[in-house]
């Protein structure tokens, strides 16, 4: 029998510390598991949920960073994995309560008592995967709003798809192709405890419905998962627990009386879901239109930014074409190279952020009356041209209209960044700025060259890193939200410097600029 190696710990002296306070409170280490594996006696928590005299702890390899597994018999509850595992803490936990016994059994306590009295209802959903006692690290991506699930104690049919890289797309009704994976739907009312098996998923159901899906198990011909058994092939259970849904999603294997159940991520992709993850101010966005010219480096980051923040409309506009040389730091990849840029944008704000209306304009509108028409109606024009001509243009356009504009761009090869807004009260109209005593100068440098002629192309090559184009692009984004939400709780330029510049004064720290600063550090005017 190969020995269990020592434990690798990242502290050995705590280590040591609890395991003797292991050994007082009546542990004993399990043999050849190199005092990895504990049993000892069951915590006077645990005896109002199982008749378990003795109780299992294992510590893991990076203690006390990793936090120690305990395993206790014959509990039925949430929060607990069919082989026993108590959830205390989450994977990534940062708090060492554990790294005395004190505090490891202070949490069993509390454990215990919510598995008595009720757990906080938010974190159950994911339980119910996490604890299923087979799972696989694949995405089951669907939208309840679509799946055309039925009320309490229904039942009913969809089909999943198979994608790559992990993943199997669930849509409404029964397959249509020989590929496509048979499912069944099962709509409970407020399930307390999940199941963690089928065995367990069988007895949640009713009666008819567990018959039935007994049958179809015992007709599957092929056992392997995500692949058609000939009978049914997925499982979606769904719950509702204070208004919450609550889904389980199980791809099954095997035939017969050997077929069991594995669970899948949930990955719910409605609109409501997404935009969980579109920031705080997603509501205030929802009604709002942004016209973007531009949708190069800088440009195309900005877009889909806004979009991700739940901005609703976007109107986009470049003449280029994204060429392989473009996608080093453009947001779009070479899937996409030979697209005109605000189509190419467009179509990564579709996979990103799917609630958002693009129109692209392959143009770079130049007059009066196209930088007015593209400009129309919006709530705020975005220049990211960095063209000196073109950014003219466009706050003179702006400014007619009396819409707001955030203007970015960055200089001196990407060393600086400066995003300037006009258009609200008290702003500096930004062709004003160069005889404004309090804006700050940029001057240009003696390595404002090209790294190399582009191939085939009259067009300068602007070596920026793609570190300040990021930093740069977040800044836009920052300042268009900060206009686009009234808040306007940043001054109407700023200037980021990212690589210091010597004997260069203000630009000599890495830091941050504003027109407030001393009107005389831009004498060099």
């Amino acid at each position: 029998m190969t020995e269990a190696p020592p434990l690798d710990s990242f502290d050995q002296a705590s280590l040591e510390a609890f395991t003797s306070e292991l050994v007082a409170a009546g542990f004993e280490p399990d043999p050849d598991t190199e005092l990895r594996c504990w049993t000892g006696p069951a915590h006077p928590a645990l005896a109002p949920l199982t008749d378990a005299q003795q109780m299992r702890l294992v510590i893991r390899d990076g203690w006390p960073e990793i936090f120690p597994y305990i395993f206790a018999e014959g509990i039925h509850a949430n929060h607990l994995t069919a082989t026993g595992y108590v959830c205390l803490w989450h994977e990534g936990e940062s708090s060492q309560q554990w790294a005395t016994l004190e505090g490891l059994f202070s949490r069993l306590i509390e454990w215990c008592d919510a598995a008595r009295n009720g757990w906080d209802p938010a974190g159950l959903a994911l339980d119910a995967q996490l604890n299923f006692q087979s799972r696989a690290s694949v995405v089951a991506a669907f939208d309840l709003n679509t799946l055309q699930i039925g009320g309490t104690g229904t039942w009913g049919t969809f089909h999943g798809k198979p994608e790559p890289i992990g993943r199997v797309a669930l849509h409404p009704g029964g397959p249509h192709k020989p590929n496509e994976l048979r499912g069944l739907w099962f709509c409970l009312s407020d399930l307390e405890i999940p199941p963690r098996n089928l065995e367990e998923l069988l007895q949640v159901l009713p009666r008819k419905q567990a018959r039935g899906l007994t049958q179809d198990l015992a007709s599957r011909r092929h056992g392997d998962p995500l692949q058609p058994s000939g009978s049914v092939d997925l499982i979606l259970l769904l719950w509702h627990r204070e208004g919450i849904p609550h889904p389980l999603v199980l791809a099954l294997e095997g035939t017969g009386d050997d077929a069991s159940a594995i669970a899948l991520y949930a990955g719910p992709n409605d609109k409501e879901s997404l935009m969980l993850r579109a920031g705080p101010d997603a509501a205030l966005l929802a009604d709002k239109t942004v016209a973007l010219l531009g949708l190069g480096a800088l440009g195309g980051h900005v877009a889909v930014a806004l979009a991700e923040s739940g901005i609703t409309q976007l109107r986009l506009f470049d003449g280029d074409t994204l060429l392989p040389e473009n996608v080093v730091r453009h947001t779009a990849g070479h899937l996409l190279v030979g697209a005109a840029k605000p189509n190419a944008v467009a179509a990564v704000i579709a996979d990103h952020a799917p609630w958002t209306e693009v129109s692209s304009t392959a143009d770079s509108p130049m007059t009066p009356s196209k930088l007015g028409l593209a400009i129309a109606g919006s709530d705020l024009v975005v220049d990211t041209t960095g063209g000196g001509a073109a950014t003219r243009a466009i706050c003179l356009t702006a400014q007619n209209s009396s819409t707001p504009l955030v203007s970015g761009a960055l200089y001196r090869g990407g060393a600086i960044a400066r995003i300037r807004r006009q258009g609200i009260p008290g702003d500096t109209p930004i062709l004003e700025r160069t005889s404004a005593p309090d804006y700050v100068f940029i001057p240009p440098g003696e390595d404002d060259h090209l790294t190399q002629p582009a191939i085939g192309c009259s067009g300068p090559i602007h070596n920026a890193p793609p570190t300040a184009v990021l930093a740069a692009a977040a800044l836009i984004s920052q300042t268009a939200i900060d206009v686009l939400t009234e808040r306007l709780e940043l001054p109407d330029e700023l200037i980021d410097i990212y690589r210091p510049l010597p004997n260069e004064p203000p630009f000599e720290c890495i830091g941050r600029l504003t027109h407030t600063i001393d009107p005389t550090l831009s004498a060099q005017r």
